[in-house]
């Protein structure tokens, strides 16, 4: 049964390393069947505005139904403290995090946006330093040299980072606001759990809200047509489908996986989605990362998991 149970618990965190390095790519493939439909003269059909619209709605409705019973005990008892950290949550890694991420994928090849979002790692540890007093893991200066140089080794690549295809000043600034924004996620994800709020707030609600900003960003910019596009069944298919399989698909798979494995194992090898996402887009999207490319995204993998061993080490002592 043990051997069943960690069978079990290796075949989610699979799944969930498979779903979130598959998210760029479907990512980007949504984008490119928005720009050909705009280049026949089409109009806007696909926009991070509908994209997180659906997907953010999806993911709340079905967590605030899975945890309706434990929010109904939990809200009497939210601080407006917790109130505001929920806000400030849903904020930076539900609203702004997830627009930054498709807007610099926008602009940017899977390999560059995924390689420029590495520098969470250090961002992240800086965050909590900052927000939560946490000591850096003594291993967070080789991590630091090791993503910078994966950086500048890839950027030798020349049909993605140099004179074949120049980088977009403004993708690399929607990817070091997505950095930053997930990077206080992060933080603030931590200091919610120490106050045991459950999955019901810190997920359903969070996305909840976000899909109504989403909403109304649709109405304002690009008016009530953009929303009324998702009555056809192939751009609700295909929304819908990237809302079920990789936002609920990861959600469900960690939670999965957490009950079999502890954090540290899970954030040990999640990393490899950046292995994951840079193989899809070889693959399905034709972006060859080149030799550069393989050894600058192999530097930065060695370096989250380095990070994520240091951490450990910290927690032991």
């Amino acid at each position: 049964m043990k051997d069943q149970a960690i069978g079990r618990g290796l075949v989610m965190l699979g799944l969930y390393i498979l779903l979130r390095g598959s998210d760029s790519t479907l990512l980007k493939a949504l984008q490119r069947a928005a720009a050909s439909t705009e280049a026949d003269g089409g109009p806007v059909m696909i926009s991070f505005c509908n994209v997180f619209f659906v997907s953010s709605l999806v993911c709340g409705l079905i967590m605030v139904a899975l945890h309706s019973s434990s929010m109904g005990a939990e809200l009497p008892t939210l601080s407006p403290s917790d109130r505001r950290l929920l806000a400030l949550q849903s904020f930076t890694g539900f609203f702004l995090g997830p627009m930054a991420f498709f807007l610099a994928l926008d602009r940017l090849t899977v390999l560059q946006q995924t390689l420029l979002f590495s520098l969470g790692v250090p961002v992240g540890a800086i965050a909590a330093v900052v927000l939560l007093k946490e000591t850096l893991p003594r291993t967070f200066s080789l991590s630091c040299v090791l993503i910078l140089a994966g950086l500048l080794v890839a950027s030798q690549h020349p049909t993605d980072f140099t004179a074949g295809m120049m980088v977009d000043p403004r993708g690399v600034g929607w990817a070091l606001i997505g950095v930053t924004a997930f990077g206080l996620s992060g933080a603030i994800n931590r200091r919610v759990s120490q106050r045991g709020l459950g999955a019901g707030f810190t997920v359903g609600i969070n996305s909840l809200g976000a899909s109504i900003a989403f909403g109304l960003i649709a109405l304002i910019a690009f008016g009530p047509g953009h929303v009324f596009h998702l009555r056809s069944w192939w751009l609700l298919g295909v929304v819908g489908g990237y809302a079920v399989l990789v936002t609920l698909g990861s959600q469900w798979s960690l939670m999965e996986a957490y009950s079999h494995f502890d954090t540290v194992t899970i954030t040990l090898w999640a990393p490899l989605a950046t292995v994951v996402a840079i193989a899809e887009a070889y693959v399905f999207l034709g972006e060859s990362p080149g030799t550069p490319g393989v050894i600058g995204a192999s530097l930065i993998v060695a370096a989250a998991m380095l990070n994520q061993l240091g951490s450990r080490s910290i927690r032991r002592t």
